[in-house]
């Protein structure tokens, strides 16, 4: 979910129903009154909070600039006043529901939009002292705008502050476990997730995707007759070889325990080829490699496509030892390097 649009349609329900049934019981536990001010408050507290409802369901936010989804929030202190009013003034204990609009903005909104809650709530405590006075709202009233002018920022600025704090270490791990381990670059679970994503759009632009398979000859070999260490300080080599060659909006990631896939945005087939020789001769110096290459036909699966990719590499593993082969909408050739 993208925090910074928290009206989207997406989670809205789950973002909105814990404030949604904290409003209900407030209008439920207000006590019936005889026909008169009292019910017309309790009215227009009740429309001022379907109009919100309403525009924070209906209104398509995404349209529009994601800094006035602080509108719907910063509305509803609105309401607070006419509940106060409706259970007989300073006495009524609604005005506890400031905390709704607080508490949403520290969690959805920006510092500036919780300063601007945080004004509101100062009125919405002040405005019925000046406006309407004793007996209903005594000067004593003061002490209460004092305190919740405390307490209010207090606790949407510690709110902010852990959940800003707990969404930088959740994107942290997120990019942790996108990473091998070993040689920093993208794991398989990253590679996966940015194939379909560049396959995606690639469908809306129609430009040529590409992907090649690279997998290290007799690594085992290698790693056996040189030790662990210098195996793994070769994968590191190699990585970060690849990495260096290819283009910035390219990807390498570790595939397999000796296998590193390229996913090389608009190249078609001839290009990745070259693109795979200019990696293989800078990442691989004695060694040698497998490459299997297929470039996308448009309509298959990331799947499917490097199902291609690991077939061609198969072929040209069964070959001959460092060869490139490639494939394009089935049909099978080799390159030699």
């Amino acid at each position: 979910m993208d925090n910074s649009r928290p009206l989207a349609r997406s989670g809205l329900m789950g973002r909105t129903a814990p404030f949604g049934l904290a409003t209900c019981l407030a209008f439920a536990l207000v006590p019936i009154q005889p026909l008169g001010e009292h019910v017309v408050a309790l009215l227009i507290a009740a429309t001022i909070s379907v109009l919100i409802i309403g525009a924070a369901v209906l209104f398509p936010w995404d349209k529009h600039p994601s800094y006035l989804e602080a509108i719907p929030p910063l509305a509803f202190f609105a309401v607070i006043p006419f509940l106060r009013q409706a259970e007989g003034g300073a006495g009524s204990g609604y005005g506890l529901l400031a905390l709704l609009p607080i508490l949403w903005l520290a969690l959805y909104g920006t510092r500036f939009q919780l300063t601007l809650a945080f004004a509101a709530m100062i009125m919405t405590f002040a405005a019925p002292i000046i406006l309407l006075g004793e007996p209903r709202y005594p000067p004593t009233e003061w002490r209460r705008v004092l305190i919740w002018a405390s307490l209010g920022p207090l606790i949407g600025l510690t709110v902010q502050r852990l959940v800003t704090e707990i969404r930088r270490l959740a994107a942290r791990l997120n990019e942790v476990a996108r990473l091998d381990a070993l040689t920093g670059i993208p794991n398989r679970r990253a590679w996966d997730e940015e194939l379909t994503r560049e396959l995606s759009r690639a469908h809306r632009s129609g430009k040529p995707v590409s992907v090649a398979v690279l997998d290290i000859d007799n690594f085992m070999a290698f790693n056996d007759g040189n030790g662990h260490r210098a195996g793994d300080q070769f994968l590191k080599d190699v990585a970060a070889a690849c990495d260096e060659e290819i283009k910035d909006v390219d990807l390498v990631a570790r595939y397999g325990d000796d296998e590193f896939a390229l996913l090389l945005t608009d190249c078609a087939l001839d290009d990745a080829h070259a693109a795979v020789e200019r990696v293989k001769r800078a990442a691989l110096e004695d060694q040698t490699c497998s490459v299997g290459v297929a470039c996308w036909d448009g309509s298959e699966t990331a799947e499917e496509l490097v199902m291609r990719a690991n077939n061609v590499l198969e072929e040209a593993s069964k070959a001959q030892a460092d060869r490139a082969a490639l494939i394009k909408l089935g049909f099978y050739g080799q390159v030699a390097r």
